[in-house]
């Protein structure tokens, strides 16, 4: 069984950011309350740090702070279905299987995307969306990863 898509987007401030936020809407992030585990992510305007680590949020609050000129660099996020069911992880793979995260989402170094999911429809949204926007290989993920670090 699939659980996660992994792609390269264009190495591009301007290009990633907006890719991101394509992506966001792809995988419908308005339907999951998050937790930012991770985030290195600005307004270029005044450099301030937007989606704070360790934040509980809404999807649709997300996006709304993406409606700036950004700067990604990196960022984690857990998404959930209610608030109640955020929990800590460990760091792995095998963790996030057990968890009642539904879906994570990673960018590293601006362009470098991962996506897992639980719900089927949710990552065949996610390959398709890597197929459209790739400037590389696309490498999907299984249980072959359960001793993986999960993260950035």
């Amino acid at each position: 069984m699939a659980y996660g898509v992994m792609f390269h987007v264009e190495k591009d401030y301007d290009i990633s950011s907006r890719k991101f936020k394509e992506l966001l809407k792809a995988i419908d992030v308005e339907k999951y309350v998050w937790k930012i585990t991770e985030s290195d992510f600005y307004n270029r305007s005044n450099l301030q740090n937007i989606l704070e680590r360790n934040q509980i949020t809404g999807g649709k609050k997300i996006l709304d702070e993406l409606d700036c000129d950004v700067m990604m660099i990196w960022i984690a996020l857990e998404g959930y279905k209610s608030e109640k069911d955020i929990e800590e992880s460990d760091g792995t793979f095998k963790k996030y299987l057990e968890s009642k995260c539904e879906i994570a989402v990673f960018v590293v170094d601006t362009y470098m995307f991962t996506v897992y999911s639980k719900n089927d429809v949710v990552l065949n949204n996610a390959i398709e969306f890597a197929k459209k926007n790739t400037t590389g290989k696309i490498e999907i993920t299984g249980e072959e990863h359960s001793d993986c670090y999960f993260g950035v």
